[in-house]
């Protein structure tokens, strides 16, 4: 599946048309508009958004912002080559697919390092307890994905590697066949992970971070907009750092933004978000530099040895796609 992908990215064209997605018109580039591929997700793009901060920065600027919705890294990644979006949100399994796969892009922000909001779960019934209980079972997941690379890494640990089946579904698809009975579990993520009741927890996006296994969501920037656009670039990422420090002082506010922003409740939105990690910026540029980028070369490791990627990044190409030269580092704590 990866390798069909990968083959997939290597050869868009630049006139790649995607469906909810034009590329900039002769209008567009007049008016100076900046795309941001975004996810249905309350994350910090959502509270920005609805806050109406992030139109403001960029209004400052000259720019206005158009906001294109994708359904998965996949679907970012093609826009990112297609010159489609000058930003576009994922998960870093996807940033490592759009390094290996050559697209001129690089890893500006870590939006959020994943917690409870991305889990492994199985159906009540079966009564699953413990990780050599999957032994024979169907487990659904998008390929290529976070979700994707914390349950084989998951499986490694418990030495099941081969000895369960995996589906490759993307999440609308999961919790369909989770209803038909189709398959016994599922690693994904909110809301669809919400949506496979009733059910058992057997491991979370977080608990696995404590191990070693870290995942997180992140922005990529076109090579093109951010040489050519570098002020904004730097407004966008201060008003997500923002953000993430108000994610810190006052949680509650967080809840409501992004949950008017998703049209669900502030309650929904919490649940969601769980324990997932908004770093303010001093510590998320420490973080991307170090820790980050350590795993982030990890991830290319496995992802190399147990998919086909187009090449095998060394650590050098990872610290040259992971860029914090465009985070202003304010005063967050």
């Amino acid at each position: 599946m990866l390798k069909k992908l990968l083959r997939l990215l290597a050869i868009v064209s630049v006139t790649l048309t995607l469906t909810g997605c034009a590329a900039a018109t002769k209008s567009d580039q007049a008016t100076k508009v900046v795309r941001i591929g975004i996810l249905r997700v309350p994350n910090d793009v959502a509270a920005a958004r609805q806050r109406k901060t992030l139109r403001r920065a960029c209004a400052q600027a000259g720019y206005r912002v158009k906001y294109i919705t994708f359904d998965s890294g996949v679907d970012a990644n093609k826009a990112l080559l297609s010159n489609s979006v000058d930003l576009a949100t994922m998960g870093d399994t996807n940033a490592v697919v759009a390094m290996a796969a050559g697209i001129p892009a690089k890893l500006v922000w870590v939006n959020d390092v994943i917690g409870s909001n991305e889990a492994l779960v199985l159906k009540k019934q079966l009564g699953v307890q413990r990780a050599e209980d999957l032994r024979g079972m169907k487990i659904a997941t998008p390929f290529a994905s976070t979700s994707h690379y914390s349950l084989m890494m998951y499986l490694q640990q418990h030495h099941l590697t081969g000895k369960v089946t995996l589906v490759d579904m993307q999440t609308p698809e999961i919790v369909a066949a989770w209803q038909r009975g189709d398959i016994d579990g599922a690693y994904t993520w909110q809301p669809s992970l919400d949506s496979l009741r009733p059910s058992t927890t057997l491991v979370s996006s977080d608990k696995l971070a404590d191990q070693g296994a870290l995942t997180a969501n992140v922005t990529l920037a076109t090579d093109q907009f951010a040489k050519q656009h570098a002020a904004v670039l730097r407004q966008i990422l201060a008003t997500l750092g923002d953000a993430h420090t108000l994610y810190q002082r006052q949680p509650q506010w967080i809840y409501q933004a992004t949950a008017r922003q998703m049209a669900i409740t502030p309650a929904a939105a919490k649940q969601q978000i769980g324990t997932s990690t908004w770093l303010p910026p001093k510590q998320l540029v420490h973080f991307m530099n170090t820790k980050f980028a350590r795993q982030f070369y990890q991830t290319s490791k496995f992802m190399g040895q147990r998919q086909t990627l187009n090449s095998r990044p060394s650590w050098r190409q990872c610290q040259q796609f992971i860029t914090t030269q465009f985070i202003t580092e304010g005063d967050g704590k």
